[in-house]
């Protein structure tokens, strides 16, 4: 195997290492500028093809994941400029605040992870989950409320109680966080 070669699989090595790890933050970046789902799964392939294509241009010493957001932003104005005869759209200015506070929002992802993390570890196991059929299955609050032969409305009150309660205690870890820093 040549130098080049050797070169090219450390590269695509590295590039599938970091590529798993901001797959998923990746993909909720393009869907918070694209809400229908079928289009984010499409520019989210091509923004894929496109990383991988162009690992080499890629600063080893940058991050990442904003490296890999500025190649998604650029895909979603490029959809967004082929389809604007089809659908509604947005001004380029308001697409590139919305991209600016959500790439900043999934940056801090990895501060309120951990937090919440431990902080569902803290509710009780019968919340904990409630908590996990909510966001792990496709069942609808309807569904859960009546496998677990409970009110719609109380199942519903339920979940934004113990979503102000872990909001609250991510906050506060985070801050603590930010204080210990």
């Amino acid at each position: 195997m040549g130098e080049s070669e050797a070169h090219q699989d450390d590269l695509h090595e590295k590039f599938l290492l970091e590529f798993t790890k901001i797959r998923k933050p990746l993909y909720a970046y393009i869907f918070s500028l694209l809400p229908n789902r079928d289009d984010a799964e499409d520019v989210f392939q091509r923004t894929s093809l496109i990383l991988w294509r162009k690992i080499d241009q890629f600063v080893q010493e940058g991050s990442f994941f904003s490296w890999s957001c500025g190649v998604a932003f650029y895909e979603v104005r490029n959809f967004l400029r082929v389809t604007s005869g089809k659908r509604l759209q947005f001004r380029d200015e308001f697409i590139q605040q919305l991209a600016d506070e959500r790439g900043a929002s999934l940056n801090n992802r990895d501060q309120r992870y951990p937090a919440l993390q431990n902080c569902l570890q803290k509710l009780q196991k019968k919340d904990r989950e409630l908590i996990d059929q909510v966001y792990s299955t496709s069942d609808s609050i309807q569904e859960l409320a009546e496998l677990k032969g409970k009110a719609v409305q109380s199942l519903y009150n339920r979940l934004n109680l113990l979503r102000g309660q872990l909001a609250e205690c991510i906050q506060r870890q985070v801050t603590l966080l930010g204080e210990s820093s």
